[in-house]
């Protein structure tokens, strides 16, 4: 009779349901284990279409949970605390019935009813924390409720700076980036190029584009003044943003707009969402992260992983991965003069572009492929687990 193998099962919940950097993170990493680990998602079904989908594709169980969200108005907090011990003994259930060995905290600090779900249904926990800013309420709450965790792990040296005071790190605690797939992000790849794009590339133009939902703290607003700033090579360059507008920054999308007609800028264009962003970073000359916040930017690495020189503002741990002059360049936060300067140096070199972009590459396979992320997580779960 064949032994049966013993799998650790993950049960790995995030109150966000909308598909964005920590969910990629999510199905990149169980997709990869599911031969050793099996991981259950747990997440909202609002919002939630695109996340369903990937999971569907790669084969990833998830269970939809009716996470209450809360926002900026009084009956939305209101309905939080009024539904929040009822969700949170509906969940502790459910843990408790299918019997996880683990449960991973997914999303930042203010997954709070996971963890008192998880230690209601006495099972281990670990918060993922990849984030480097918080609003105070939610600092409080989770510096209260991170004494029930057994452990962390932080996508970025920064994120464990910013928490330092916050979390007791006296506890096991992992630091684990987000990963790539560099044999999937290949610039060596045929990809289907959009007829968009296709006219930019017959015109010959510098394409210099981000991926990222449109948000505040994407620094949106901050690349505008930049794009404004090279105004004189408004002929020869354009700007792209791959990514969605989600229903709740509506409002600060009409605001960009307004300021792109303010500012008469010509050469810069919002292209919504792409369940596959290759081909479009293939056809990006240079990347762009002008975020304001950021820990481990999975959209930065995958750029890097398709030979992108990268311009980036200095958050998370880029600094990390990025070496001015070799990879790229790394500006200050706030240092609009610098960042210029170093996009206005690749715009007028296309060797220093492909130079940096190839280099580029050759750092996000040695130092941020996936295979490293899941052996990293693989010897946290079992340490977890054993300790």
């Amino acid at each position: 009779m064949k032994k049966t193998e013993k799998f650790i099962r993950i049960a790995n919940i995030i109150e966000e349901g909308r598909l964005g950097g920590p969910q990629t993170r999510m199905t990149l990493v169980a997709s990869a284990l599911s031969e050793n680990i099996k991981t259950t998602f747990i997440f909202p079904k609002k919002d939630s279409k695109e996340f369903q989908e990937r999971c569907d594709n790669i084969g990833i169980n998830y269970y939809l949970f009716s996470f209450t969200r809360i926002s900026r108005n009084w009956f939305s907090i209101f309905k939080y605390i009024i539904l929040f011990p009822y969700e949170v003994i509906k969940l502790s259930k459910y843990l408790k019935k299918n019997s996880f060995d683990i449960v991973h905290l997914s999303g930042g600090s203010s997954q709070f009813k996971g963890i008192i779900a998880a230690k209601l249904a006495k099972i281990k926990v670990v918060w993922e924390l990849n984030d480097t800013y918080a609003p105070l309420f939610v600092r409080s709450i989770f510096y209260l409720l991170s004494r029930l965790a057994n452990s962390f792990v932080f996508a970025s040296n920064r994120t464990k700076d910013y928490y330092r005071n916050l979390a007791p790190l006296k506890k096991k605690n992992f630091l684990i980036q987000s990963p790539v797939d560099v044999n999937i992000y290949d610039p060596d790849f045929e990809y289907p190029i959009e007829e968009f794009i296709k006219s930019f590339m017959k015109e010959k133009k510098i394409i210099i584009g981000t991926v990222a939902n449109v948000s505040p703290v994407k620094g949106l607003s901050f690349l505008l003044k930049i794009v404004k700033n090279l105004s004189s090579l408004s002929e020869k360059i354009v700007f792209i943003v791959v990514g969605s507008v989600h229903s709740t920054q509506k409002r600060y999308y009409n605001y960009l707009l307004n300021n792109i007609n303010k500012l008469g800028i010509k050469n810069f264009f919002f292209l919504g969402a792409r369940s596959d962003v290759r081909p479009l970073l293939k056809a990006m000359n240079i990347y762009v992260c002008s975020s304001k916040n950021e820990s481990s930017p999975l959209s930065l690495w995958e750029a890097m992983s398709m030979e992108k020189a990268i311009i980036s503002r200095d958050v998370g741990d880029v600094k990390a991965f990025i070496e001015n002059g070799i990879n790229g360049f790394v500006s200050a936060t706030d240092d609009e003069i610098e960042l210029t300067k170093n996009l206005k140096k690749l715009i007028e070199d296309p060797h220093l572009r492909d130079k940096l972009g190839k280099t580029a590459r050759e750092i996000a396979k040695e130092k941020l492929d996936l295979k490293i992320c899941t052996d990293l997580h693989s010897e946290m779960y079992q340490v977890i687990i054993n300790n």
